[in-house]
């Protein structure tokens, strides 16, 4: 039963990452920055008419606030010199509602800057 419920979990954070995928296509501000191919999402704020290096300052703040606001806890990376915030979903008490409140949050907080 050990591996059947590790296996489960992996399972659940594979979909959980799909999903998050998906939130990040339905969002106008929001641009998927790699293929999700496992359970890495990693994405940008993009309201558009920016350059790269700003909006690389914009998602690092972002990134900054989502931690500080005790949000949620995602890294970085940078991905053809594009700042992208890194979600590595491994958590077995992760939510699908954490998801959405990941994407509206980075929209609420870049909205601000």
């Amino acid at each position: 039963h050990g591996i059947e419920k590790y296996a489960g979990m992996v399972r659940k954070n594979l979909e959980q990452a799909q999903y998050l995928a998906q939130l990040i296509k339905e969002e106008p501000n929001l641009e998927l920055l790699a293929d999700v191919s496992l359970n890495i999402v990693c994405f940008r704020y993009n309201p558009g008419n920016r350059t790269d290096e700003e909006l690389n300052a914009m998602n690092k703040e972002i990134l900054m606030r989502l931690q500080e606001e005790g949000i949620a806890a995602p890294s970085y990376t940078l991905l053809n010199n594009r700042y992208a915030i890194r979600a590595a979903i491994t958590n077995h008490r992760s939510r699908m509602e954490d998801f959405e409140v990941l994407a509206r949050e980075t929209v609420r907080i870049g909205k601000t800057l």
